[in-house]
């Protein structure tokens, strides 16, 4: 992984835009879920520039009013444990955990919010063990939301996707308390599916694990994607 400030630099607009490093540095979705829509996705995330430069987002972010919504951090082997029938909720070994680096990746996240004064409301992840850890070891709090979840596929249909825009859209178009932003912290599938209005017509599926879209809410389900950032962006951020 690249230096932060290797990372601000990847697309030459340092006091443009924070970008993601080019898509050959990431890995793409694994062979189980590489179908059209996933794959068509991930460009959508590969081409994604941030609509504001980085001192403006991190003037907005500290005064608080936006939904942050972050993929859990780096896990062991990707495998679709949503399909499995030995899959338990309240058992973390029926499920993937994050890797030595998944760890270090959300106590980085934690620390760069923080070193960057950018304020945190609430803290929702879904019920997977792997979002909720990410949530706790970078904030040291979180609450459960069940619309974060996985539905139980992996080759997901249209009606899945307009699903998870049903139960995920509530969250991040739902203006924070004063002076906070909210952080939620779920999967992949749910924010492909939930972006696909805004990124027609098959959204944004957000890669690698750990990456976080900045949203902007403007009630009724609507919202507005602002910025993306890796975890190793958030210190960075600071900077400006």
């Amino acid at each position: 992984m690249a230096s932060a400030s290797a990372a601000l630099a990847t697309s030459g607009l340092i006091a443009a835009s924070i970008s993601i490093a080019p898509h050959s540095a990431k890995a793409a979705p694994e062979a189980y879920e590489g179908n059209e829509s996933t794959l068509s996705g991930d460009q959508r995330n590969t081409d994604f520039i941030n609509r504001v430069g980085a001192k403006q987002l991190l003037n907005d972010l500290r005064r608080g009013g936006y939904v942050v919504y972050v993929r859990h951090a780096k896990t062991f082997k990707d495998w679709g444990d949503q399909v499995s029938p030995q899959l338990n909720l309240a058992d973390c070994s029926t499920q993937r955990r994050l890797s030595a680096e998944g760890k270090q990746q959300a106590r980085e996240i934690g620390r760069g919010v923080k070193a960057a004064g950018i304020p945190v409301g609430q803290v929702f992840s879904s019920e997977y063990c792997r979002a909720y850890n990410t949530a706790d070891l970078a904030f040291g709090k979180y609450k459960k939301h069940s619309n974060l979840n996985f539905l139980p596929c992996v080759d997901c249909t249209p009606q899945d996707y307009k699903e998870y825009a049903a139960r995920v859209s509530p969250l991040l178009s739902a203006m924070p308390e004063a002076g906070t932003n909210t952080f939620l912290f779920g999967h992949d599938d749910p924010f492909q599916g939930v972006t696909m209005g805004v990124e027609p017509p098959m959204g944004i599926y957000p890669d690698p694990m750990g990456v976080a879209y900045v949203v902007k809410p403007l009630g009724n389900g609507n919202f507005q994607l602002v910025a993306k950032l890796l975890p190793t962006q958030w210190s960075a951020l600071a900077r400006f």
